[in-house]
């Protein structure tokens, strides 16, 4: 379920770390806000997708839990 929005981040942090070394710029600053904004943008595509498999899970799980009492 984070592969998206972990992708989306390492993907961001990738094109700027490229972006800094072929600019030559060292503030760690600068590449803070470009993987916020894809996390963001990442969730706000994946979001409804990620719930949907996560209640899925949480509702299978808790009708077995008879049985993995018994």
């Amino acid at each position: 379920m984070a592969l998206p929005v972990l992708g989306a981040v390492v993907a961001a942090g990738f094109v700027v770390s490229a972006l800094q070394s072929a600019l030559r710029q060292s503030d760690p600053t600068v590449s803070v806000v470009p993987r916020l904004l894809a996390a963001g943008g990442a969730l706000l595509i994946f979001g409804g997708w990620m719930m949907a498999v996560l209640s899925g899970f949480v509702v299978r799980l808790w009708s077995s839990v008879p049985e993995m009492m018994r």
